[in-house]
C-alpha cells in the first residue's frame, strides 16, 4: 500500500505543532525517497529483463552456430574438420559388399600377354619319381601377373631431310611438325601428365616437378610446367563452347557453387552440370552477374536443380525449380536438434517416405500413383499448418540495427521456404526426371575442396580459371567413361571430339 501526503495535509495534521511538522516533513521526504528508488529499481528490473532475454537469444543462435554441421545445415562436409562424423542420411543396405546389380569389376587374364615365361616341370614324375623323357605333353595351366614397370623416358629424334639441288644449287629441307619448334622440347605426354596430375589429383607444380624427377630424371622447370597448362587452357577453349552448348540442351541440369580462394580473397567456383557434362567456372560473385556471364541460365527454359539460394529466383529467369531434398533434410534435423520443434520431425519423416516410395516407382519403370501423391502433398500442408505454432515460439535471432525486416527464427524462415516453394520441392513426385537431391553438382565441386585443402588459395586468377576448365573437361570424360590421358593428349594434337551421339 502506498502513503502519498502533501505539505497542507502535513500542516493540518500538525496543527501549527512545529515538532509535528518536522516529523511528518522528514517522514514524507524518506516515504519519498523510498519510492523514487523502487521506482529505479523497477526500470533496472525491466532492463535486465531485456537484456537476458537478448542474451539468451545470443546465447541460443551461438550453440546452433557451434552444432551446425554437414548433417543438420548446408555447410559443406570440408567445414567439419575432425570433428565426429556427422549422422548419415542414408540407409545401410543390410549386406557387405557392391549394392544389388551392380556389374562388379575383377581382373581377367590378357588374351595377348607381353611375355611368356616357361616353367619347366622338370625331369622325374612328382608322384612315382618316373622318368619324364617318354612323358605325353598335356598343356599349360596359366597364370599372368599384371604389374606397372618404372617409366622409361622415350626419346623421339626427328630428321628432316635435306637435299641440295643440283641446278640451283640450294638446299631443300623437309618440315618439322608444327609443334616441334625448339632443337630439344618436351612432348605432349608431358604436357598431359602435368595437366592430369594438377586438374584432377590436386598436385602442386612442385610435387609434379618431383614426380617426373623421380620417374624420369628430368628436371621440368615450373615456367615450363606452366605453359603447358596455359596450352591446355587455350585448346580447351573450343571444347568447352561445345560442353556448355550440351549443357543448355539439356533437359535438366544441376546447378552449384562454392567458396574458392583466388589471390587470397574468397571468390567463387560455379558448376553447371548434368550425368554427361560438367562446366565450371571462377567468378568473384555468388550470384546473378556471375550467372549472367556463364551464360546458360538467362535463356534456360528447362528444370534446374538448386539449393534455394535467392539468386535463382529472379524474375529474369524463365526456368522451372527444383528444391535439394538432402538441404532441406538438414535442415529439419537443424531445427529438430536445436529448437525441439516436432513439425520438422514429420517433414523429416515424410521426405524421406516419399523419395523412397519414387524409388521403388522409377525401379518398376512407371510413375507414382496420383492417389499417393494427393496424400503425400495433404501430409505436407497439415503438417505446416500445425508447425506454424510451434515455429512462431523459436527463439529470434537477435536483430542489429533498425533497418529491414523483422527476424524470424530460423524455423519460421524454414517453414516459410516450405510454404512458398512447395512446388519445386514436390517436383521429384510429378516428374521422373527430377531427382531428390543436387548431389550431382556437389560431386562434381567436391574435388574443389580437396584442392583448396593442399594449395590452400589460387595465386592468379589465370590459375583459377585453368583449373577449373581443365578439371570440367576431366570430370567429363569420366563421366562418359572416356580415357583421359590419351583426350588430352588428342587435344594437344587438335585431334579430339566427343563420340557421337554425346
Amino acid at each position: 500500500m502506498s502513503v502519498k501526503l502533501t505539505p497542507n495535509q502535513v500542516n493540518t495534521m500538525s496543527k501549527g505543532d512545529p515538532e509535528i511538522a518536522d516529523y511528518f516533513n522528514n517522514l514524507l521526504h524518506v516515504i519519498t525517497q523510498q519510492a523514487q528508488q523502487i521506482e529505479k529499481q523497477n526500470e533496472q528490473l525491466e532492463m535486465q529483463a531485456l537484456k537476458i532475454d537478448k542474451l539468451e537469444k545470443r546465447v541460443h543462435e551461438l550453440e546452433r552456430q557451434l552444432g551446425s554441421n554437414s548433417s543438420n545445415s548446408s555447410k559443406p562436409p570440408s567445414s567439419d574438420g575432425l570433428r565426429k562424423p556427422p549422422v548419415n542420411l542414408r540407409k545401410s543396405g543390410g549386406k557387405k559388399g557392391a549394392p544389388k546389380g551392380h556389374p562388379g569389376h575383377t581382373l581377367l587374364q590378357a588374351e595377348h600377354p607381353d611375355h611368356v615365361v616357361t616353367l619347366p616341370s622338370g625331369e622325374t614324375c612328382e608322384h612315382c619319381r618316373s622318368s619324364l623323357r617318354d612323358a605325353t605333353f598335356v598343356g599349360y595351366e596359366k597364370r599372368q601377373v599384371f604389374d606397372l614397370p618404372v617409366p622409361k623416358l622415350e626419346v623421339t629424334e626427328l630428321r628432316a631431310e635435306q637435299w641440295r639441288c643440283s641446278c640451283c644449287n640450294r638446299v631443300t629441307q623437309a618440315s618439322f611438325p608444327a609443334d616441334v619448334t625448339a632443337p630439344v622440347q618436351y612432348g605432349k605426354g608431358f604436357s598431359a601428365w602435368t595437366v592430369y596430375l594438377n586438374a584432377r589429383h590436386m598436385m602442386p607444380l612442385e610435387r609434379i616437378r618431383e614426380l617426373f624427377a623421380d620417374l624420369t630424371n628430368q628436371y621440368l622447370s615450373e615456367g615450363t610446367l606452366l605453359a603447358f597448362m596455359r596450352r591446355m587452357h587455350a585448346k580447351l577453349s573450343t571444347v568447352e563452347s561445345f560442353i556448355r552448348e550440351r549443357i543448355a540442351e539439356s533437359p535438366v541440369l544441376h546447378a552449384d557453387e562454392t567458396g574458392c580462394r583466388v589471390e587470397g580473397k574468397t571468390n567463387w567456383l560455379h558448376t553447371h552440370s548434368t550425368p554427361e557434362w560438367t562446366l565450371l567456372n571462377v567468378h568473384e560473385k555468388r550470384g546473378f552477374k556471375a550467372f549472367s556471364e556463364v551464360g546458360i541460365l538467362l535463356n534456360y527454359l528447362g528444370i534446374v536443380v538448386h539449393d534455394c539460394h535467392s539468386s535463382y529466383f529472379k524474375e529474369i529467369y524463365r526456368f522451372i525449380h527444383a528444391l535439394c531434398g538432402v538441404h532441406l533434410m538438414r535442415e529439419c534435423i537443424g531445427i529438430i536438434q536445436n529448437d525441439h520443434q516436432r513439425w520438422a520431425a514429420h517433414m523429416l519423416r515424410l521426405l524421406l517416405t516419399s523419395w523412397n516410395r519414387v524409388k521403388e516407382a522409377r525401379v518398376h519403370g512407371r510413375p507414382l500413383e496420383p492417389d499417393t501423391i494427393q496424400r503425400i502433398e495433404r501430409l505436407y500442408d497439415t503438417i505446416l499448418q500445425r508447425g506454424e505454432s510451434e515455429w512462431h515460439r523459436g527463439k529470434v535471432r537477435p536483430k542489429t540495427g533498425t533497418r529491414g525486416r523483422k527476424c524470424k527464427s530460423p524455423a519460421a524462415n524454414l517453414g516459410e521456404r516450405f510454404r512458398m516453394h512447395k512446388a519445386s520441392i514436390l517436383r521429384f513426385l510429378y516428374d521422373a526426371r527430377v531427382p531428390f537431391d543436387n548431389n550431382q553438382a556437389e560431386r562434381d565441386l567436391r574435388m574443389t575442396k580437396v584442392k583448396q585443402k593442399v594449395s590452400g588459395s589460387f595465386r592468379t586468377w589465370e590459375g583459377a580459371h585453368q583449373f577449373a576448365r581443365a578439371h570440367g573437361f576431366i570430370s567429363t570424360l569420366r563421366k562418359q567413361g572416356l580415357p583421359v590421358l590419351p583426350s588430352l593428349i588428342a587435344i594437344f594434337q587438335d585431334n579430339f571430339a566427343f563420340p557421337q551421339g554425346t
